[in-house]
């Protein structure tokens, strides 16, 4: 999915946000503003790109001017911290539910924005199903993605952002209750944003549950382009008959490839004007798209 006027301000916002993290020079900050606005997407002047593309370029240049390879590292290992405190939590309120494996859907796609939910501390329960029960998931879908991942051996799953990694690993549990398959979980191999890194999914222990693996990819795209993958993850993918992928970055690139088409499910929150018009869904809602 190519960049909508919307993502413009999304983009200059984060870059704000980042750079602040590591400068309080008010002259920088300009200075760095002004840079990354000589971008013509970010003018406007060009929408042939994807959000991805836009803050990889935009990223280069934050890590550029903060000299830091991983700006959000603390950001990112604290997120982690945080789901690992609450992952006790979820799995009991998983484990006590009528449908395991979406209660457990649910908390993999809200863990992209789980914040409001990880300080709530296990007194609060009621408050977390509350959340639960309000977020809108067609539930055709689910049903479908259960059925498909039943019928496979081996499952791709291409991960996001640190924190979320922990309610990915908490699904991919639950799966393998189901159909007890074999799993390939896939990270960057370049810092961007707060996704996660191999050492970050292996931090949370996501190597108990699956194989980790890089995507190869040698820029920070928050994204995947296959043809910029390494060739090992690029085999595993076109033999592959299952992905799973996370998140509205890995949708806007991989939805661009129709040789992907029939084996993608796509796993993402609403949380935006672009992400819901192109599923049709109203803010909030936990997006399954079978592609």
């Amino acid at each position: 999915m190519k960049i909508w006027p919307e993502c413009i301000p999304c983009v200059l916002k984060m870059s704000l946000d980042v750079i602040r993290t590591v400068t309080n020079d008010e002259k920088g900050i300009k200075r760095f503003l002004t840079e990354i606005l000589e971008l013509k997407p970010l003018r406007g002047e060009d929408y042939s790109f994807t959000s991805p593309e836009l803050t990889r370029d935009v990223w280069s240049k934050i890590v550029q001017f903060s000299g830091k390879e991983d700006p959000l590292k603390a950001k990112k290992d604290e997120q982690n911290r945080k789901a690992l405190d609450f992952y006790p939590v979820a799995r009991e309120i998983i484990q006590k539910s009528r449908d395991p494996i979406l209660e457990a859907l649910k908390f993999a796609i809200l863990g992209n924005s789980i914040d409001s939910m990880v300080d709530i501390k296990e007194s609060s329960t009621d408050e977390i199903m509350e959340i639960l029960h309000k977020a809108w998931i067609d539930l055709h879908s689910a049903e479908e993605l259960k059925k498909k991942m039943g019928r496979v051996k081996k499952l791709i799953y291409l991960g996001d952002n640190c924190g979320e990694i922990v309610f990915d690993k908490l699904f991919i549990e639950m799966i393998q209750e189901l159909n007890n398959l074999e799993v390939i979980f896939i990270t960057r191999t370049i810092p961007v944003l707060n996704d996660a890194l191999f050492e970050d999914a292996l931090s949370v222990g996501m190597n108990e549950v699956a194989t980790v693996m890089e995507n190869g990819i040698l820029e920070p795209l928050p994204g995947t382009f296959l043809g910029r993958a390494s060739k090992e993850v690029r085999d595993l993918i076109n033999d592959s008959n299952l992905i799973i992928s996370k998140g509205l970055g890995n949708f806007d690139t991989l939805s661009e490839d129709e040789t992907l088409r029939g084996k993608l499910s796509f796993l993402l929150r609403g949380k935006c004007y672009p992400s819901c018009a192109a599923h049709n869904v109203s803010f909030g809602s936990l997006i399954v798209h079978h592609f």
